[in-house]
């Protein structure tokens, strides 16, 4: 599946829509106030797609499980990167121990199914 295609009129309008918002905004409220098509899920990745390029603007827009929203506040935005870093440092920590994991099991299994001689494998005497 390929990344969403944001266009500048999208993107100015869900600021816009951020900007005048009294709270947070939910994906699926922005993706039917912008009439994204598609079902739920292609909206809401339609909709993570325009944040994304907001922030890549410079806009500070945070996400909560409440919705996204629009910050001036420096600290509330520092928060919110550190937070973020957090969450990826995390992921990236539980994805390198599936690895090394994975990689443990399958040497393992290698070195019970080798062909041809060595000790220990199958073909050896």
């Amino acid at each position: 599946m390929g990344a969403q295609k944001v266009t500048v009129d999208q993107a100015a309008e869900c600021l816009s829509l951020l900007e005048g918002a009294s709270g947070a905004m939910t994906a699926a409220s922005i993706a039917e106030r912008l009439g994204l098509s598609g079902c739920r899920e292609t909206q809401r990745r339609h909709v993570r797609a325009i944040i994304e390029h907001l922030r890549d603007g410079a806009c500070k827009i945070v996400a909560a499980a409440d919705g996204y929203w629009l910050t001036e506040d420096e600290k509330a935005w520092r928060d919110y990167q550190s937070s973020r870093q957090i969450d990826a440092k995390r992921i990236l920590g539980v994805t390198g121990k599936r690895k090394k994991e994975s990689d443990r099991a399958s040497s393992g299994q290698k070195q019970l199914f080798r062909i041809g001689g060595g000790r220990g494998g199958y073909g050896s005497n």
